[in-house]
């Protein structure tokens, strides 16, 4: 550690404070070149932690940071590392959630700015949303402007942004378990003051996991190394373009037609779908408002 971020981080420890000068002061220090080495980034991870009152500033960059070392500096760059996903959620896991708006808006950031992430890591983020919702707590919670079996508006936000972020299982894709988690959070929110955008959210991600198809794959990291080694090797003719393309990230040729997301056919979802929104409906006997205005939304589909 060099000497101006040990003086540093020595008067960040006593004072507690990380304002906009002690944010100005670690980023020349700590990030003059755009790099971040792993002992810096777990120097941020104990300042965010050691702060009583950390600064807007100090979150941007304490995220911009950690993300560029989490996602942009393993090879291939986007891609999430399981090393790098585990390394994170074990420095934000001090004692079993997250701890502050900074560790969210990190776990946030990284699943946006990732082309493709661990299914654990949006998994992990999800679960501490659905915490602050259900015990009215945690990092949406700072202030106390709102209650436990709430959902307001900050929550919906966060999670539609995991929801749809490029970094999970697939951009446009609602996977079985994030569907079921969703109507966990409805059902516990039920006789809450929640906000508006939560019916909406709630519809539009079911209509999204039960139209779509889910045989969606999103490529893997080790398949983007193949295929970024299959870029780089020019050797090979161009007649065998697209058989070397395929064969390079385990996928037959022909396979490129299932590579996104396609809207279900004429016939609606299929029965093993209806008979999940079936058993998720009739769990508690009743039919509530929000799966009321889902059921009405899929008649009109």
């Amino acid at each position: 550690m060099t000497k101006p971020l040990d003086d540093i981080t020595a008067m960040i420890a006593q004072s507690r404070a990380l304002g906009p000068d002690e944010t100005l002061a670690l980023r020349r220090v700590v990030w003059p070149d755009g790099r971040i080495t792993a002992n810096e980034a777990a120097i941020l991870f104990e300042l965010n932690r050691a702060s009583s009152a950390p600064s807007s500033e100090w979150v941007d960059f304490f995220v911009e940071a950690i993300t560029v070392y989490v996602v942009e500096q393993a090879e291939p760059r986007g891609y999430v590392s399981d090393e790098n996903a585990d390394w994170l959620m074990a420095a934000i896991d001090q004692d079993g959630k997250v701890d502050t708006l900074a560790e969210l808006e990190l776990l946030v950031k990284v699943i946006e700015k990732a082309e493709n992430a661990p299914e654990r890591l949006k998994h992990y983020a999800l679960e501490q949303i659905r915490r602050a919702v259900l015990q009215g707590e945690g990092p949406t919670r700072c202030g106390g402007g709102l209650i436990p079996g709430c959902i307001g508006t900050a929550e919906v936000r966060l999670l539609r942004r995991v929801l749809y972020a490029t970094g999970g299982l697939a951009p446009a894709h609602i996977s079985r378990e994030e569907a079921e988690l969703l109507f966990a959070i409805k059902d516990a929110t039920l006789g809450g003051q929640n906000a508006p955008e939560w019916q909406t959210l709630f519809v539009q991600a079911m209509r999204l996991h039960l139209m779509a198809d889910q045989r969606f794959r999103a490529l893997s990291r080790e398949d983007a190394l193949r295929l970024h080694a299959f870029m780089a090797d020019t050797k090979a003719g161009v007649g065998s373009f697209f058989g070397r393309m395929f064969q390079s990230i385990g996928e037959p040729a022909g396979a490129a037609a299932k590579a996104a997301p396609v809207p279900a056919t004429d016939e609606g979802i299929s029965e093993d779908e209806d008979s999940w929104l079936q058993a998720m409906v009739e769990a508690d006997g009743a039919l509530d408002p929000l799966e009321r205005a889902l059921l009405k939304a899929l008649a009109e589909d």
